[in-house]
């Protein structure tokens, strides 16, 4: 959602900060203001709505605003609907059933409106152009990691997950020049195994993908790539479920670039193997 973009902008003037926090203080305002009556109530300018409109990835504040009426209905649904804290001692099963459904789409809407369609496309080529696909996750993470290079490897990427730094590995590749690409996961941005593992990537001159949250930059700041994922700090507020969904949705959108790039081959195998299924004799 453009309500999310707004949140997750760096480097913003103080004019700009104002304006966000005016936004998100006031939704229902903002939908009968004028670009002047915005920077009036926000104690700035003009030039400055349109500056952190265009920040924000809209054309100015007219497209800003078309984007953000289509959106409001949704987010306040989900605005009254969703706690910081979802669940309580008084919560019962029915809750949670009721709940849970928001809290997903909730996480995909918000990865969806972080995901940059530049960033995806130089992912997609360097994944597209590597012979190792390399993906790095520690504790919960390192799952993530295997759950996803199963996938790739579903259609035709040679991937595998690592825990930790394998620098012979990582050396071989760089010293040889052999073409790979790494992602690595961390919620909070600064896992010391995954920042050791992006170092030495970034030593040996190997591309990669930092898939995090804002709250540290340290992993991005040595990684050619950075998508932003949505994360919480608590486990009350589902920190790893959310970070977890957003992840797989990031992947999910990697993989299925992949299926389509190599569709022809992919059907071939599914071809083949099914096909082979379809003679088995289930009987014996």
């Amino acid at each position: 959602m453009i309500v999310d973009r707004l949140k997750n902008l760096d480097n913003l003037t103080t004019q700009e900060e104002a304006v966000v926090d005016y936004i998100l203080k006031n939704p229902r305002s903002l939908l009968k203001m004028s670009i002047n009556d915005l920077a009036l109530a926000s104690y700035t300018s003009a030039s400055t709505v349109v500056r952190l409109c265009k920040k924000a990835g809209t054309k100015g504040y007219v497209d800003f605003k078309m984007v953000y009426i289509s959106e409001y209905p949704e987010l306040m649904r989900l605005n009254e609907s969703l706690k910081q804290v979802p669940f309580d001692k008084t919560s019962n099963i029915d809750d949670v059933i009721h709940t849970l459904p928001l809290i997903f789409n909730k996480t995909i809407d918000y990865t969806k409106s972080m995901i940059d369609r530049a960033t995806i496309v130089r992912v997609v080529n360097q994944i597209k152009g590597c012979k190792y696909l390399n993906i790095y996750g520690d504790g919960i993470n390192f799952d993530v990691a295997n759950i996803a290079a199963y996938k790739f490897e579903e259609v035709g990427i040679n991937a595998k997950a690592y825990s930790s730094t394998h620098w012979q590995h990582i050396a071989r590749l760089g010293m040889n020049h052999i073409p790979a690409f790494a992602i690595l996961l961390s919620h909070t941005g600064k896992n010391p195994n995954i920042l050791d593992a992006a170092k030495r990537l970034k030593e040996h001159n190997i591309p990669t993908l930092a898939i995090c949250g804002k709250s540290d930059r340290r992993l991005s700041s040595l990684c050619t790539e950075t998508l932003q994922i949505m994360t919480s700090t608590s486990t009350l507020e589902m920190s790893n479920t959310l970070f977890t969904l957003s992840t797989l949705y990031v992947f999910e959108v990697l993989v299925m670039a992949m299926y389509i790039q190599n569709f022809e081959s992919v059907e071939q195998v599914a071809k083949k193997l099914f096909g082979s299924r379809d003679t088995w004799n289930l009987e014996e």
